[in-house]
């Protein structure tokens, strides 16, 4: 019974080693196929098989969060997408279309929600992004309804949730009033503003002027994505 016992023991976790070992050697197979030096011998990509496409976006250009003040905002809320975001979104979409539709057949030319399954935060300018993308990506052609699925604020997860999580709101507290205690903050910030023309007593710091001076770039037409 004992020598049962210990062989058991014994046996169990080589099984599992040996089987650890090959699917290693399996793996370096594999990177050493994709790895040959100076191409001598290309991998056959007709062999290999696309199985699944996970695309992450941030939206396009958007106004400011917080203008500053006695700046116009050009008949725009704080925060929506721009026409150039609009644009940027859907030049991304076009070209997921060229390499999923038109280089690869992996996607139908139609939107099919029996093969794409898209996700969004409730936020308008990020649901304005994603049906510009989709827009460039199956040209407004469907073969059934396109939804976007959302979560409720409390539970988000894409983006940093100070709602429902203790930890984050503990370690981010004060961080503005941190970094205005920097050496010198204070001093630049105040000539900044004074030359700016903007008053002492307002409330801005350097996070709201250089949203401000990012959104103001992507209205100029820059291509790069937007921040937050």
């Amino acid at each position: 019974m004992i020598t049962g016992v210990f062989s058991m023991r014994l046996w169990t976790p080589v099984g599992v080693l040996t089987s650890l070992a090959y699917c290693l050697h399996q793996r370096r197979v594999a990177l050493a196929e994709l790895q040959e030096a100076d191409g001598q011998r290309p991998v056959d990509r007709s062999l290999l098989k696309l199985k699944m496409v996970q695309v992450v976006f941030r939206h396009g250009a958007r106004s400011p969060l917080k203008p500053l003040p006695l700046e116009e905002q050009g008949g725009m809320f704080a925060g929506q997408l721009t026409k150039v975001g609009m644009q940027q979104m859907f030049a991304l979409g076009e070209r997921l279309r060229k390499n999923y539709v038109e280089d690869i057949p992996f996607l139908s030319p139609t939107f099919n929600p029996q093969e794409v399954f898209i996700r969004s935060t409730n936020i308008f300018r990020n649901l304005e992004s994603t049906r510009c993308l989709l827009a460039g990506l199956f040209q407004c052609q469907k073969e059934g309804p396109i939804i976007i699925h959302t979560d409720e604020a409390d539970s988000e997860v894409l983006y940093p949730n100070y709602q429902s999580c203790w930890s984050l709101r503990q370690r981010t507290r004060g961080r503005r009033q941190t970094a205005s205690l920097q050496p010198g903050i204070s001093e630049d910030l105040k000539k900044v503003k004074d030359r700016m023309g903007i008053d002492s007593s307002d409330k801005v710091d350097f996070f709201i002027l250089l949203d401000n001076v990012a959104a103001e770039q992507e209205k100029m037409g820059s291509c790069r994505f937007h921040g937050s």
